[in-house]
């Protein structure tokens, strides 16, 4: 099931994350979103992520703690490190800049270009 956190959390809540529900604990990287983005369409979660976040303000990285004995990645066996993204729209006090919105297409301008391109036929 998707699991979205708002962006009304702070950096100790964000951490909470990864002890949400015990297989968390496998989990090396978490990104949150607000609910007008889709968990289950990458193009959604990195449109969140590319237009909401900024490296410095929005990454929590969690250092030296539990993972999976399995993740070869890690320096040391079971231990290891884990990142959070936070791709939500910021509250006042987070940011001094308004927000963007999403584009949408108009349905008929779509539906006349796709025309064109089937009496093209460049893509058959």
């Amino acid at each position: 099931s998707e699991w979205l956190v708002g962006s009304e959390m702070c950096i100790s809540e964000r951490m909470g994350v990864w002890s949400f529900l015990r297989q968390f604990m496998y989990t090396k990287f978490v990104i949150v979103c607000d609910d007008d983005v889709n968990a289950r369409d990458w193009n959604d979660v990195i449109w969140a992520i590319t237009t909401r976040m900024d490296p410095a303000r929005d990454t929590v990285l969690v250092e030296n703690t539990p993972i999976d004995y399995l993740d070869f990645a890690s320096p040391v066996s079971g231990l290891g490190s884990k990142m959070g993204l936070d791709a939500t729209n910021k509250w006042p006090g987070e940011t001094q800049r308004e927000w963007g919105r999403p584009i949408v297409k108009d349905p008929e301008v779509t539906a006349r270009i796709d025309a064109i391109w089937d009496e093209l036929a460049i893509f058959k």
